[in-house]
């Protein structure tokens, strides 16, 4: 009964216990099954032991039962022909046979018992190990399912010890890096031009500011002359 204690008391641990510790729960689960398995199947034999023996002792009782009436009809059939001596040995051979009969019932009686205890001892001990199957397989898949959830968050938090999708964020930083100074070159560039064709403007005033003031000055320079 000790493993079985031990096995009900595993079944009832909390899984991410299990899992935090050094043994394989499904292997550990396993073991125990098979172990209370074993005490299972010598308990087993244990019973099959003590039913043989109160079937033998059934036997013996209607093996006595058998003599007592033969012994009886040997005691009477002796007594018929007159020899008492022949008669007296028969009946003893009966009283002998009738005492081993009384011990062999009360025997039978505490055998019947044990037998009875025996098997719902083994029914009760059965009907653990089959729940501490349903309950080893549930845990089993529930330790399955933990593993992978572990897995799975640690993959997305990047807790695990090498993550594939670390060097996929990183290109893409690198790209959008490149987009990013793509776009500053292209400002740069725009703005550049902006501001060629303002200085080219400026410097068209400027020409157009020399050619007026020169005919202007061509303009007085002719009224001048012709003033002389």
């Amino acid at each position: 009964m000790g493993l079985f204690s031990k096995v009900k008391d595993l079944l009832q641990a909390n899984t991410m216990d299990l899992i935090s510790k050094a043994e394989d729960p499904e292997k550990m689960l396993n073991l125990y099954v098979e172990r209370a398995t074993e005490e299972v199947r010598n308990f087993q034999i244990q019973v099959n032991r003590a039913l043989a023996d109160k079937i033998l002792l059934e036997e013996r009782i209607e093996g006595l039962n058998k003599e007592i009436n033969v012994r009886s009809e040997q005691a009477e059939l002796a007594v018929q022909q007159g020899k008492d001596d022949l008669a007296r040995n028969a009946l003893t051979y009966k009283k002998q046979a009738e005492i081993s009969k009384s011990d062999y019932e009360s025997q039978l009686l505490e055998q019947t018992k044990s037998v009875k205890d025996l098997q719902d001892n083994l029914r009760v001990l059965s009907e653990k190990l089959e729940k501490a199957k349903l309950e080893r397989n549930d845990l089993v898949m529930r330790q399955r399912r933990a593993e992978t959830m572990k897995k799975a968050n640690e993959a997305v938090s990047g807790l695990s010890s090498h993550d594939p999708l670390g060097d996929f964020d990183r290109m893409k930083d690198r790209v959008e890096r490149m987009e990013a100074e793509a776009k500053a070159s292209g400002t740069m560039v725009h703005t550049s031009t902006i501001e060629r064709q303002f200085a080219e403007l400026e410097a068209s005033k400027v020409n157009s500011q020399i050619e007026d003031e020169l005919a202007k000055l061509k303009q007085e320079n002719k009224i001048e002359l012709n003033k002389n």
